[in-house]
């Protein structure tokens, strides 16, 4: 496993007697995208894959908080999931459900749970994996949720917390630095690793650039211009219509065409500009009305150095 020291060090701080405190180790460069206090969602974890409309679930404590972490792509999946798992057993977490894209239910159990919304959180639907833990020594037991998953350059982490009392929060801890957010205190985001061109838009099928009433690419190329070490891959989505394989190719093409946009209407350099496309395996709404396919016909740019 390649997990060496953690940057992010995020313990449960659960008082219950006979449980071991959680703590949560990452892999070094692990980066918090979202960490927030949530109460409007449902106080209900899933405990079984999708099946006949439905994913079950079990009534859990409706203190809850989300948190997201991204980490670089040398990882795989598994490799972090193996570590979460380890950390779980030793912290008197039982896994209730453990299972992977297709045995979950897929597309209908990602859309059937609450995920954080891109680019916090990104989930490949041919590629994400599913953890329900539950505390097995106390009769008001803890219960956290993570969904992994990965872009094409980054290993993403959903942890969700519900906890028996609000005091009972967690504590974000960055090693490094030493700064610490207590629960009700959102952790301070240093800066985004990637983000969606909004308002640009592409038809069904048609790789050609559409409306850009917000002017994406003109930001985009104005942020480059001033910090020339800023490198882009762009990644290009497609709604759910026709096959995976076409679907890939429309994809690129979009972004590849956000590329040629950027080179010659805006002067960056190529060597600057990547591109690549995923398809429909990372949706970040619903494509079953046309408001949420135009959302995943999209292009999204992801910096590096």
């Amino acid at each position: 496993m390649k997990f060496g020291p953690a940057l992010f060090c995020i313990a449960l701080a659960v008082p219950t007697i006979g449980a071991a405190e959680f703590v949560l180790r990452l892999p070094l460069g692990a980066k918090a995208t979202y960490s927030e206090v949530e109460t409007t969602v449902p106080a209900a974890v899933p405990i079984a894959p999708f099946a006949n409309g439905t994913v079950p679930t079990e009534a859990t404590p409706k203190n809850i908080r989300r948190t997201v972490w991204a980490m670089g792509g040398e990882q795989t999946i598994a490799e972090v999931r193996a570590g979460i798992t380890a950390q779980l057993e030793r912290s008197g977490y039982e896994e209730v459900l453990s299972c992977v894209a297709r045995e979950c239910g897929g597309y209908d159990f990602r859309f059937a749970i609450d995920v954080v919304d891109e680019p916090m959180m990104r989930v490949d639907l041919r590629d994400f994996q599913f953890i329900t833990a539950k505390q097995t020594v106390t009769e008001n037991p803890a219960y956290v949720t993570f969904m992994l998953s990965k872009s094409p350059v980054s290993v993403y982490v959903q942890m969700t917390e519900y906890r028996p009392t609000a005091d009972a929060g967690a504590l974000v801890e960055t090693v490094e630095t030493g700064p610490v957010a207590t629960i009700g205190t959102p952790l301070k985001i240093t800066g985004e690793v990637s983000t969606v061109l909004e308002g640009l838009t592409f038809e069904t099928g048609s790789t050609a650039i559409g409306a850009d009433p917000n002017g994406a690419l003109a930001a985009l190329a104005e942020t480059m211009k001033a910090d020339e070490g800023l490198r882009v891959l762009l990644v290009g989505h497609s709604d759910m219509s026709g096959s995976l394989e076409g679907n890939i190719t429309v994809s690129r093409q979009r972004a590849v065409s956000v590329r040629n946009a950027l080179i010659n209407d805006h002067g960056i350099a190529p060597s600057r500009l990547e591109a690549h496309g995923v398809g429909f395996l990372s949706p970040r709404a619903s494509n079953e009305t046309e408001e949420g396919a135009q959302k995943n016909r999209r292009v999204e740019a992801v910096f590096s150095r």
